[in-house]
């Protein structure tokens, strides 16, 4: 077991970081040529070709350009499809009432440069009114997702991946007043209020915000650090909705060269939240047996160097350029009228060429030209842009070489945006954690969710306690809608909305035509592939069945079950509800005036709030 005395942890820190500072060694010079000389004073000097800019400008937009629309499932029926239904209002409520486009936006730019890592937790629900906050029983609570900077964060630096990880955490920085504040204010917390006084103002921070010039703002630096295999598995273990333990400590004023004094400012606590932790890590490639990506970037670092290199020789040679005029140094009338000349007129008497010989000294050499072309189709080729992703069609190719061109970019933009929505997948089911489980979060869904439940007014209610159902977080299965993270311009929406009417009016006359097949499956594939919302609910099915005089009845979850299906699990049994957190989330009609009261969520003994990572 991993040994979380304050020594120890720091001592694992430090090998972390020396890791990760190792990884991230060149950032700081390609953020710079990323802006350029003249975003800042004391910027690096200017790159002639800016690949950081490019491949960052195109790939970005690519990657997010709208908030995501998910979908959630169950491989339950029954009630558990109207608590996916519910997650799904909810989370689609979350992601635009928290602006997630905005904070995805940073996370795919430093995914580009090397990784981007996002931390997941809950603070009190702000967009509620104070009368609705206070009449609660406990306040009611919001998921929240920030960005740790790069730089802020640390992983077991002996896993070869993230699964294996024993601990992962991050620094952060806060005034000491404020926690002596809070920690007078609220001892449940667990702050321990000598460790924090013996705390020197300012110590750590000249090192996290790299600016030595900095005011003191009398801030403290602090290690938050997440130990999964630390837990107490009989008052709050995964049963409870606990996984892991949450460390806390400082290091304080040097007492010799080699070692800090090092203590822990906080009791450690259980963390509330998903088995796979609070922090959701974004990268491009991965790499074997190393726990970090590799980015596309760092991937062809050396390339860009070597493009700049040779572009800025041409340069210098171009800037040195001169066009020289030799005269036959006896006619010194001849020199004169080649000085006081214009426009490179020079009208002589009696003129003799060969006492005039035009020499040219420096300038770019054709070899020079050949390989800056070569440079830059090599950079071209391993980094996948190519001219018509620039928008650049000079029509040199043929029209196969340019499809040809444009698949391989387009498999290797697929991959990116794969990885990409695998990460956002990661942390919105971290959400949906949180809103499954904690009754304590409690929002309304919006009038597009109204229009659709056909209710007046639903809120999203975190938790029923159903223990009977055995039905967990687990059985739900979460996907974010095709293209809903993409850029559509107004000619593809009008060209989808032609397309769509299109489609209807064809297929709608052979519905009852044809009750064998799965017509709302079909629509929502064929939606998904257009990338049109909800297009097996602008049909009704059932009714197209009526008027053909086909009535297609339904099975229902609460009816009897297929003898097949039942013949083969039947021999099983009703295993019983799991152990697990029974509170899920539901979808609450909300009469005028009446506000959902959250109940009190699984906590800690001595701590009225779940583990909060700041």
């Amino acid at each position: 077991m991993l040994k979380t005395d304050a020594k120890s942890l720091y001592l694992e820190i430090e090998h972390a970081e020396n890791l990760r500072d190792a990884h991230l060694a060149a950032m700081s010079e390609q953020v710079e040529k990323f802006t350029g000389p003249h975003y800042a004073n004391g910027q690096s000097e200017y790159v002639p070709e800016n690949h950081y800019y490019e491949y960052v400008s195109l790939m970005v937009p690519r990657l997010i350009f709208d908030n995501p629309r998910v979908r959630v499932s169950s491989r339950r029926s029954g009630t558990q499809q109207d608590v996916a239904e519910a997650l799904r209002h909810g989370l689609n409520r979350w992601c635009r009432d928290s602006d997630f486009r905005k904070l995805l936006t940073l996370t795919a730019t430093d995914s580009l440069f090397n990784y981007g890592v996002l931390l997941v937790t809950e603070e009190i629900n702000q967009t509620l009114t104070s009368h609705e906050r206070t009449e609660a029983r406990s306040k009611p609570m919001w998921p929240v997702i920030t960005r740790v900077p790069q730089k802020r964060f640390f992983v077991d630096p002996l896993a070869t991946n993230l699964h294996e990880a024993r601990f992962m955490g991050h620094k952060w920085v806060r005034d000491k007043e404020d926690l002596l504040a809070e920690a007078r204010e609220n001892p449940d917390a667990g702050w321990n209020s000598q460790a924090l006084e013996q705390l020197a103002e300012g110590t750590g921070t000249d090192e996290l915000y790299d600016r030595p010039d900095a005011p003191d703002r009398g801030e403290i630096v602090a290690y938050e650090i997440w130990v999964p295999e630390i837990e107490d598995a009989e008052t709050m273990g995964p049963d409870a909705g606990f996984h892991g333990t949450i460390y806390t400590l400082a290091t304080g004023a040097s007492q010799s060269e080699d070692e800090r004094d090092t203590m822990m400012i906080r009791e450690p606590r259980a963390y509330y939240g998903p088995r796979w932790g609070p922090y959701v890590f974004f990268g491009m490639y991965p790499v074997p047996d190393s726990i970090y990506p590799l980015s596309p970037i760092t991937a062809v670092e050396g390339q860009v160097e070597d493009l700049n290199r040779h572009v800025s020789a041409a340069a210098h040679s171009a800037e040195n350029y001169k066009k020289l005029v030799f005269t036959d140094a006896s006619d010194p009338r001849l020199q004169q009228k080649l000085k006081e000349s214009d426009d490179y007129v020079i009208p002589v008497q009696g003129l003799d060429k060969q006492k005039m010989v035009q020499a040219e000294i420096g300038g770019m050499t054709p070899t020079q030209m050949s390989y800056i072309e070569a440079a830059r189709d090599r950079l071209d080729r391993n980094s996948g842009i190519q001219e018509a992703q620039r928008g650049n069609v000079e029509g040199h190719g043929t029209a196969t070489e340019v499809q040809i061109a444009e698949q391989a970019a387009t498999i290797r933009l697929a991959f990116q945006k794969q990885q990409f929505q695998d990460a956002v997948e990661r942390a919105l089911r971290t959400v949906a954690w949180y809103l499954y489980y904690d009754d304590r979060i409690v929002f309304p869904l919006g009038q597009d969710a109204a229009n659709e439940l056909g209710m007046t007014d639903p809120w999203l209610v975190g938790g029923s306690h159903e223990e009977d159902s055995g039905a967990t977080f687990d059985d739900l299965e979460l996907e974010i809608e095709p293209y809903s993270m993409e850029r559509t311009t107004e000619g593809q929406q009008q060209r989808r909305a032609m397309e769509v009417l299109e489609l209807i009016t064809n297929i709608s006359p052979m519905i009852p035509q044809a009750p064998y097949i799965n017509w709302a499956e079909l629509f929502t594939m064929l939606g998904d592939a257009m990338n049109v919302q909800k297009l097996e609910q602008l049909i009704d099915v059932d009714f197209a069945m009526e008027l053909g005089g086909m009535q297609v009845v339904m099975p229902s979850g609460s009816g009897q079950a297929d003898p097949m299906l039942a013949g083969q699990v039947g021999k099983a049994g009703n295993q019983g509800p799991l152990t697990r957190p029974t509170a899920r989330a539901r979808v609450q009609r909300v009469p005028p005036k009446a506000i959902p009261q959250p109940q009190q969520a699984p906590q800690p003994p001595q701590n009225p709030q779940p583990p909060e990572l700041i």
